[in-house]
């Protein structure tokens, strides 16, 4: 549960993978967004229209709540990186699958956090103007995001 800079709009996360909206200065405006993604557990106020949210997905997700009373999934925060694949021959390869019983298989995430995020906060700035916001997750982790950082690592995002 996130209250607005304002305290107009209420923002809250449903075990249903939706997000939820109440507009306090539109007679209770109601807006909600089901997502295809895992349930979100955290969210906070990064902009006067901007929601930073996250959970089991293990990715911090942007949305937007629009002046006509949408809210919108906008892009995911953490963009997935490939890991290198080591260099090993394909007699090395075959050799550690029949010696070792072992494979190149990981188990490991491509996002930051490697387990479930329980709390997105702000870290610097305010819930009209963030600079920076931190994720901590069932990983361990404490991540904090540079709000100007993620505008210009992804194609085309304006966070407000």
């Amino acid at each position: 549960v996130s209250f607005s800079a304002s305290g107009e709009l209420l923002a809250f996360v449903g075990h249903d993978s939706s997000i939820s909206v109440v507009n306090g200065a539109n007679n209770q405006q109601l807006a909600v967004l089901k997502g295809a993604f895992l349930p979100m557990l955290s969210l906070t106020w990064i902009g006067p229209h901007s929601i930073v949210a996250a959970g089991h997905d293990c990715v911090p997700k942007l949305f937007r709540y629009s002046d006509d009373g949408n809210v919108t999934f906008v892009n995911d925060l953490d963009i997935a990186q490939e890991k290198e694949a080591g260099t090993m021959s394909a007699m090395n390869r075959f050799r550690n699958m029949d010696k070792k019983a072992t494979a190149d298989s990981s188990t490991e995430l491509k996002t930051k956090h490697q387990n479930t995020i329980t709390q997105v906060s702000i870290y610097s700035g305010t819930k009209d103007n963030c600079n920076k916001f931190c994720t901590t997750g069932k990983d361990g982790q404490m991540i904090i995001w540079d709000v100007k950082s993620l505008e210009s690592s992804i194609s085309g995002l304006k966070i407000s």
